[in-house]
């Protein structure tokens, strides 16, 4: 075996270079029908540290991001180590592969990936961006020997790299199931539904709200055939009645409410199954006080509040509007509007019009697991102009536009449409990263 010299990488921006050889140059992702063709030699070579961890696998259409950091949030208030992969990432890349909540730091970071991105160079594998972030993560997560490890899905479940991980001890968790990825999943609920529920496997435990029966019929029959273990159903009513403090949600949007509660109900779960003590209820309220980025994120700048929410689909849409105005009653924001191109955007439109003012619309280009750019403003523009709504500008600059909402008379900003234009302003504009 040829043996490279490590790779020394010290900063973020140096390993952002290092990995743009495995960010795929198509439009879209691989087949989906090939996407374990990588991960699993690569996973081999690296000694199958999937096989070493207590994972809690989640996947879903809306809230699986959400709901990953509050099982993580909640497991790390019992002391124990946790690992937590999610993707994309927004402010950096450190949060894909996060221990306790935390991001490495960018030292701590620098070390490891250099020692891996050496590994993957002598196992000859090529995989893509999101399989080499998600095989980073696990490895990782076996190298600190966390007790847990809450893995967010890339895309779909079945065919999705993540899906790798086949212990029979493994807690599979779906979120609402809806439309989105329909190029890649399927157009309708129960082709989407099928997808998903592919991380189920032989003897793993599926944790679910009672969804539709179109959405359900096709749980039922996925865990027959595959012999799994226990469906546990719940809903928002049954949670809040177990937590037993429906009003105690004040450090949270209203639409993370389902999804924390969602979290409690994974965490019932294990704590009776592996024997974990139970959690005091100020720790119980303080998993609800962390910050998930870009899900009604808001941030005070100057005199004015601006909110950030990665609204990209009507599922994600609805929630956030609903949330919004219980929060704001009355306020009518300017937004700042781009969608990635693919998405399904056409039906969020009349619900964000209901709480804008007026609509700056703009473009971004940018890669993560690959390359992605937005969706035209006037053809955005067109849409929202057919269901009456006119208050329109397009500054196709980012940073340019950015300054427009910064400019305007609102007290309270939006930012929205797209993980990845907030990631960009994040970066460039607020200094995040």
């Amino acid at each position: 075996m040829n043996m490279n010299r490590e790779l020394e990488l010290h900063t973020f921006d140096e390993v952002d270079k290092a990995l743009l050889p495995y960010v795929p140059l198509v439009s879209e992702l691989t087949g989906k029908d090939k996407v374990l063709d990588r991960i699993e030699p690569l996973m081999e070579f690296l000694g199958n540290p999937h096989d070493q961890l207590k994972t809690i696998h989640i996947a879903g259409t809306s809230g699986k991001t959400s709901t990953a950091y509050y099982v993580s949030s909640i497991l790390t208030k019992t002391g124990m180590t946790i690992g937590l992969s999610v993707s994309p990432h927004i402010d950096r890349l450190s949060e894909r592969a996060q221990i306790n909540g935390e991001c490495l730091s960018e030292q701590v970071f620098c070390m490891n990936i250099s020692e891996f991105l050496s590994l993957v160079e002598d196992s000859g594998v090529k995989p893509s961006y999101f399989e080499l972030m998600y095989a980073f993560a696990i490895w990782l997560f076996a190298k600190y020997k966390v007790d847990y490890a809450v893995i967010e899905t890339g895309m779909g479940g079945l065919f999705d790299a993540t899906n790798i991980v086949d212990r029979e001890d493994k807690i599979c968790v779906i979120t609402d199931i809806g439309f989105d990825h329909m190029h890649i999943l399927g157009h309708s609920l129960r082709e989407i539904t099928k997808q998903k529920v592919g991380i189920i496997h032989k003897g793993n435990v599926l944790l679910v709200y009672k969804q539709a029966d179109e959405v359900m019929n096709e749980v039922n029959l996925w865990i027959k055939q595959v012999n799994a273990g226990q469906l546990l159903l719940t809903n928002e009513k049954e949670q809040l009645d177990l937590y037993g403090k429906g009003d105690n949600f004040e450090n949270l949007p209203e639409y993370q409410k389902r999804n924390w509660l969602l979290a409690y109900f994974v965490f019932r779960f294990i704590k009776d199954r592996d024997g974990l003590d139970e959690l005091t209820q100020n720790q119980v309220e303080a998993s609800q006080l962390i910050v998930i980025p870009a899900r009604m994120d808001e941030i005070k700048i100057s005199d004015r509040i601006m909110i950030m929410d990665g609204a990209h689909n009507y599922q994600k849409m609805k929630a956030f509007v609903s949330s919004f105005k219980l929060k704001y009653p009355g306020i009518k924001p300017d937004i700042l509007l781009s969608f990635k191109k693919g998405k399904d955007y056409i039906k969020a439109l009349p619900l964000l019009s209901e709480i804008a003012n007026k609509i700056i619309l703009t473009t971004f280009e940018t890669s993560q697991d690959l390359p992605v750019s937005s969706i035209e403003p006037s053809e955005v523009a067109d849409s929202l102009a057919e269901i009456g709504f006119n208050n329109i500008m397009i500054e196709p600059d980012m940073h340019k536009a950015y300054q427009l909402l910064l400019s305007s008379g609102s007290n309270v900003v939006l930012v929205t449409g797209s993980f990845y234009l907030i990631s960009q302003l994040r970066r460039n504009e607020l200094n995040f990263a």
